[in-house]
């Protein structure tokens, strides 16, 4: 199994780390990377119908857990700050 995963949850597609959360279910809550603490719905588990919008903090997370460098880092969060989503 990927050490990340994405999820979507309330209105988010969150990601979460695998050696803490292994298989989040509906109505379960499980801790994003984010650091909120989240449950997907029963229909947040249908495979190809994550429309809901990136967690933008789970996204920058997720880019420095795997190794993304500084200049990285910074032109993801200026892309996140020109984004609504």
């Amino acid at each position: 199994m990927q050490r990340y995963l994405w999820q979507q949850a309330e209105g988010r597609r969150h990601a979460y780390d695998t050696a803490r959360n292994p298989s989040p279910r509906a109505g379960e809550s499980f801790t994003a990377l984010c650091g909120q603490t989240v449950a997907p719905a029963p229909e947040d588990m249908i495979a190809g119908l994550w429309l809901a919008p990136t967690c933008h903090a789970c996204e920058f997370q997720l880019a420095a857990r795997v190794g993304w460098s500084r200049s990285e880092l910074h032109r993801l969060r200026i892309s996140q700050e020109g984004s609504t989503a």
